[in-house]
């Protein structure tokens, strides 16, 4: 008899979330965690005595609200926030920002009053269009990954499929400027575009992005999209996970590190620690990105020859920096900016500096030639302005995270640089928040280099391979499984199957349903 039926590498939320499904399933089921907390890169620590930062994801974009039921979340202690406002994004002034409302009927009447009726009949008949892709990721987000191919091809005319490869392979301006021309509502346009290069190496006119405007947009399910909040940050879902997945029986290890898998006649029996010891099981989920499952802990030489390039083709180039701070207080934002960035006293939680789409692609000419961009957009995010648990009464927490910052630097020019990015951001914020800098207590900036040393993730890469045309859908796992892989015993239950990053919960899910039709549903004595 094995020692568990199954092993699960990695306590983030898509490790736990496997590990619930599969003990509710009646398997017996083991986490191993190499960090000393659980969470991943779906945690809430704190950085510094009193305050509470959620490190890696700091918001649900993608997760579908009916998973809050269905995972039983309520019940091991989930609590979501939804304050009024997901994201306000502004430029320059004289140029209207751009709010993401939570309620559709507000979303739509902002745009129509502060932008014009020109651009909600753009914003409208953009998202109608987008739409078409909507059943194939509610269809897929319980199930197989879709094939691209196919679904264009079984569009029933020219111009249907012309546009669904448009929107698949195209650009996300491709898709954007069919509706939009440039003048219009540049801060608007620019939320698009910092939204769709999320998780991407590249610009808003690079093709193959339109595929990751899609998913940002579609595989949440609702009508706009929606910065969704857990009270405690979002390492309380991962709580949340661990409590479910412990009182169906699971057992969750932190601090102990899978060094290799063991190998029996082509199929995966167990695993092998760091300290030599070893654990049998009937089936392992790895919730590792493939370079990291497959040529990490796996070796090559248990692979099929075209399946192993494959997993070295894998890209993970992306970079960024997550710079947290303590605050003294509130930034008070400029007077123009004012009326858009509150609400009957209530301050929006996330600032984006974005001021158009074209802004985003000058930041990424310079990163892809190696350069800091000179003007990074950038995020800036108080949690605790709706939830004031996560810092001392009077004082907020602070997270300004920025894409396009440069992943191929020697350890002493990445440690200066990040700084000197960091500051760019904050300079911004500066500009348009007079006194934010002298709110600032405490900071510390974590980029590629902490999140790969960290959880192992290669090269940092928070998506477990880039979200792009080529890796996405049936295309974002190396072979023809959604979830297993060439060895019997060994399936993949994180962001780098189907469908893919975010916290969403969806991975590990949908892997379980998988691992436990391989255990036939077994029932073990206990």
């Amino acid at each position: 008899m094995t020692d568990f039926d199954v092993v699960v590498i990695g306590a983030g939320h898509n490790g736990l979330t496997a590990a619930g499904e599969l003990a509710r399933g009646g398997a017996r089921v083991l986490v191993l965690e190499r960090a000393h907390f659980i969470g991943g890169m779906a945690a809430t620590r704190e950085l510094f005595p009193g305050f509470k930062h959620s490190v890696g994801a700091w918001a649900l974009i993608a997760f579908r609200p009916e998973l809050i039921d269905r995972l039983e979340l309520p019940q091991f202690g989930f609590e979501l926030i939804d304050p009024w406002s997901s994201a306000c994004t502004f430029g320059y002034e004289g140029s209207v920002p751009f709010v993401m409302y939570n309620n559709l009927e507000r979303q739509a009447t902002h745009v129509f009053d502060d932008h014009g009726e020109q651009t909600a009949t753009a914003l409208a008949q953009l998202f109608m269009h987008i739409r078409k892709f909507g059943p194939y990721f509610s269809e897929s987000a319980y199930g197989a990954a879709p094939n691209i191919h196919e679904v264009i091809a079984d569009q029933p005319d020219a111009q249907s499929r012309r546009d669904f490869a448009q929107m698949w392979f195209g650009s996300t301006m491709d898709i954007v400027r069919r509706f939009m021309t440039p003048e219009m509502a540049p801060c608007l346009q620019g939320s698009l575009a910092t939204m769709s290069i999320d998780g991407c190496y590249a610009g808003p006119w690079t093709p193959g992005t339109g595929a990751s405007t899609l998913f940002h947009y579609l595989l949440n399910g609702l009508d706009t999209p929606k910065f969704m909040m857990p009270r405690g940050g979002i390492g309380a879902l991962s709580a949340s996970l661990q409590r479910r997945a412990e009182h169906y029986g699971a057992e969750v290890n932190v601090k102990t590190e899978v060094r290799s898998l063991l190998v029996d006649g082509g199929k995966v029996t167990g695993v092998r620690l760091k300290n030599g010891s070893e654990i049998s099981a009937r089936a392992v989920v790895s919730t590792l990105d493939a370079n990291k499952t497959f040529l990490g802990l796996l070796g090559e030489e248990h692979l099929p020859g075209d399946f192993a390039r494959k997993v070295r083709e894998v890209r993970y180039n992306e970079g960024y920096i997550q710079a947290h701070l303590t605050l003294d207080g509130e930034p008070t934002w400029v007077d123009w900016l004012q009326p858009f960035a509150t609400d009957n006293g209530s301050t929006c939680p996330t600032m984006a500096f974005t001021p158009s789409a074209e802004y985003v692609s000058d930041a990424w000419d310079q990163y892809r030639r190696g350069k800091l961009p000179e003007r990074p957009p950038a995020y800036l995010y108080l949690p605790s302005l709706v939830d004031p648990t996560l810092a001392p009464r009077g004082k907020h927490t602070a997270t300004i995270f920025a894409p396009y910052f440069p992943t191929d630097l020697t350890p002493d020019a990445h440690r200066s640089l990040k700084e000197q990015y960091a500051d760019n951001c904050i300079a911004v914020f500066e500009q348009h928040a007079p006194g934010f800098v002298d709110l600032i207590n405490d900071k510390v900036v974590l980029a590629n280099r902490y999140f790969h040393s960290t959880f192992g993730a290669t090269d940092g890469d928070y998506a477990q391979g880039l979200i792009d045309a080529g890796q996405m859908w049936s295309d974002r796992l190396p072979g023809e499984s959604t979830y297993g892989t060439p060895l019997e015993g060994l399936f993949i239950g994180g962001s780098a199957a189907h469908p893919g990053p975010g916290v969403t919960c969806l991975p590990g899910l949908n892997s379980a349903k998988v691992v436990l039709r391989h255990l036939e549903a077994l029932v073990p004595t206990r």
